[in-house]
């Protein structure tokens, strides 16, 4: 009883602590008569406030309390790396980044959508891509005021509950997979933190991607919700990177082909109905995403000559390095490793660079320490469609940008795939020794069948 009152009493004492260093650094910020920083400060506890209903729902949905407190530590971790990656953008590099362009843009706009001017110059090149993702920070700045922290905070939150898509998918779709290894690596890993969690695509994209995450487990499980998550999802995709979504669409279809038949005949009606869908959904994406590459026809040459043009024009900022483009079977270890992995340790040139380069180095450990996990896969995937979706996303996006010589745009995309990549690294855990070998031999018999 004295250690919960004592325990009260220090809660009290911070809380306190907390509310006083709030109140003033909110006076100082006043004072500077910037609405970037002191109208941050409001939305802050206004963000807090909307996403705790969310966090103890879901808390309360996996009815395990480590789970409650991790996402609880994870949201706000999300919001410093939200703020680490402002810093970084807007003190370290004096504005050189994307989300600049977007909070200018939005600045000069959104007095004219609050006065009810809601007009918008449509681009020759359509509202895809960059055009749209201006028109969703103009539409926040409508709302929140032009602040750039406000904003990138916003564009984090919505990246979070991305992520949280994405376990959600992976609890349904693989029940024996090691779901709290999953939930550490996704909600914890510094790039997933970082990349994600300023005003720009990446944060969009992680969003709507982890949507189309949670449809391809409903679906492959026969859930209702799937088809509306999928096409939500996809169609989010679409707006800002099509041919994500064609990479995306790709990967369903391969988990559909794949997908391992019921005990009645009947359950062949279902998989020929779901193939012929994501046929006709694979010809709109592909339309979508020729379109917005520039290109006549999306065929494998042309996607081929678009990615490598655009690898070069990457070779630029201090971050470069030679290329290791995918055209063969052969060059698919190389490839892999350096779309996934790189840059090494002696390949960093700044802080940033050896951040990414650490962590690659830790996830090569990680994956080769889970190689008895790894091992069962092939019988995995005779069961589990879900995960031949996500091995074909990840295999799609290494030949996407095994072209692309620059560490900093890998690093950054790189956070749209690693939420797949980390499904292989929470794969069931072995059994025990009396049992693993009887396991792993019927799985291999299986998988040879």
């Amino acid at each position: 009883m004295l250690l919960r009152s004592s325990g009260r009493l220090w809660a009290l004492v911070a809380g306190a602590v907390f509310v006083i260093a709030y109140v003033g650094a909110l006076a100082w910020a006043l004072q500077t008569q910037s609405y970037n920083i002191w109208g941050s400060m409001l939305l802050v506890p206004a963000l807090v406030a909307a996403n705790i209903p969310l966090l103890v729902a879901v808390g309360r949905r996996e009815n395990d309390a480590w789970f409650a407190r991790l996402i609880a530590y994870a949201f706000a971790l999300k919001l410093v790396g939200s703020a680490a990656r402002y810093a970084v953008a807007y003190l370290l590099y004096d504005g050189y980044a994307d989300a600049l362009g977007y909070s200018r843009f939005a600045s000069a706009w959104h007095e004219m959508w609050r006065a009810g001017m809601v007009v918008w110059e449509v681009p020759d090149d359509g509202v895809t891509g960059t055009a749209f993702i201006r028109l969703v920070t103009t539409a926040l700045y409508t709302v929140i005021g032009p602040s750039a922290i406000g904003g990138f905070l916003v564009f984090a939150c919505f990246a979070f509950w991305g992520t949280y898509f994405m376990y959600r998918a992976f609890r349904i779709a693989v029940p024996e997979g090691d779901h709290r290894r999953y939930a550490l690596l996704i909600f914890l890993l510094p790039s997933l933190l970082y990349w994600p969690s300023s005003i720009g695509k990446e944060a969009w994209l992680m969003f709507w991607i982890g949507m189309v995450a949670l449809g391809a487990a409903k679906f492959y499980a026969r859930q209702r919700g799937a088809s509306i998550l999928l096409a939500a999802g996809l169609v989010g995709t679409v707006m800002v990177r099509p041919h994500f979504a064609a990479l995306l669409v790709a990967g369903l279809a391969l988990g559909q082909l794949l997908r391992p038949r019921g005990d009645q005949a009947i359950d062949i009606l279902p998989k020929v109905a779901g193939a012929a869908v994501m046929i006709v959904a694979a010809w709109v994406v592909a339309g979508h995403s020729a379109a917005f590459l520039g290109i006549d026809e999306l065929s494998f040459e042309n996607v081929r000559t678009e990615i490598d043009t655009a690898g070069k024009n990457t070779e630029q900022g201090g971050s470069e390095f030679e290329p290791v483009p995918l055209t063969s079977p052969a060059g698919l270890p190389a490839s892999f490793v350096t779309v996934l992995f790189r840059p090494f340790p002696w390949e960093a040139h700044n802080l940033q660079v050896m951040m990414s380069a650490l962590e690659g180095l830790a996830l090569l450990v990680l994956f080769a320490l889970s190689w008895p996990r790894l091992r069962r896969l092939p019988g995995l995937l005779r069961r589990h469609a879900y995960l031949v979706f996500s091995l074909g996303y990840v295999l799609l996006f290494v030949w996407a940008f095994s072209g692309f010589g620059n560490f900093g745009i890998l690093t950054r995309e790189r956070a749209l795939v690693l939420p797949f990549l980390l499904v292989f690294a929470a794969l069931p855990n072995v059994p025990p020794k009396s049992a693993a070998g009887d396991v792993l031999r019927k799985e291999t018999e299986g998988a040879h069948a």
